[in-house]
């Protein structure tokens, strides 16, 4: 099958033909339509797991119909059509591959309303936005910073849709698109500190991007007591004086993939795709990822 893979840390993705996985008891293998790109790709080629095993299939999200199963398997049949994370990359496995082999408890019946390569595109960004959304709780109103992006496209969504009024950060050319996905105000970040242009205060901050002394400049607008999370680790050791700071590891599930399903077919969410590229594609796809100047969500149709 062919598979964008690479030999070692720092190495060049290329397409290569690699043997086709087989399930293991509790695994499903699934034919993919499409993957989504994710930075964790790229910083995976970099290093960030220093127990991967070569050669490394790339990629983590995915969607596609049901191959075959694995022993113990319960709730999949050939031809079902399902989302999820195939990543596994202490065994070399991931999702930019036609094959690509998941555990059971990885994936789920793919939303009915949306083909399978936008179904790629959400799994680790819907699954954080979630996750962020159930820790920040009943907040009134939310600051989102780095809202465009694919967790915050989702955050801002699914907020909205839980009548939570959506502060969001963007450029002049995205805050239509923004408002469209249910941001009541829109903050220009290009044009002056985001400090000076939010009033009143929010009960909580999503800062999908920041660093800890931009955090620190976000205090004022944040009422005393108030939930700031950080996903990206810029919250200081100390915290963050009189507010409940934490920096946020997400979780994930089938469970959470099946909210995420019933989110989109209802109507709350939509998907955000910025670019499509094909498998031989997808190099350079990571390549712009990495160096910043990706246009949104990318999906890689297989």
């Amino acid at each position: 099958m062919r598979a964008v893979t690479v030999t070692g840390f720092g190495a060049v993705p290329e397409v290569t033909d690699r043997p086709e996985p087989e399930p293991g008891p509790g695994e499903v293998l699934v034919r993919l339509t499409a993957a989504g790109l994710n930075p964790f790709d790229w910083k995976v080629i970099d290093g960030i797991v220093a127990d991967a095993a070569f050669p490394l299939i790339i990629g983590t999200d995915g969607a596609g119909t049901v191959e075959r199963a694995g022993a113990d398997v319960t709730g999949f049949e050939p031809g079902d059509p399902v989302f999820g994370q195939f990543g596994a990359v202490r065994l070399g496995q991931g999702s930019y591959a036609e094959l690509a082999v998941a555990s059971q408890n990885a994936i789920a019946a793919a939303p009915r309303t949306v083909a399978l390569s936008e179904a790629a595109a959400v799994p680790t960004a819907g699954m954080t936005a979630l996750n962020l959304l159930d820790r920040v709780g009943d907040a009134g109103r939310l600051l989102v910073v780095g809202a465009t992006g694919g967790v915050g496209t989702f955050v801002t969504q699914l907020a909205s849709a839980r009548g939570i009024t959506v502060v969001a950060t963007a450029s002049e050319e995205k805050a239509d698109l923004m408002r469209a996905l249910g941001a009541t105000e829109i903050v220009d970040h290009t044009v002056a500190p985001i400090a000076d242009q939010v009033d009143p205060q929010v009960d909580a901050v999503i800062d999908l991007v920041s660093g800890t002394e931009e955090l620190r400049d976000l205090l004022p607008v944040i009422r005393p007591g108030g939930t700031v999370l950080s996903p990206v680790f810029a919250v200081p050791e100390e915290g963050l004086a009189g507010v409940e700071a934490a920096n946020f590891s997400s979780v994930a599930g089938a469970d959470l993939l099946e909210r995420l399903a019933r989110e989109i077919d209802a109507g709350h969410v939509r998907v955000v795709i910025g670019d499509t590229v094909t498998l031989s594609q997808a190099p350079e796809a990571l390549a712009r990822s990495r160096a910043g100047k990706a246009r949104g969500k990318t999906v890689i149709v297989i």
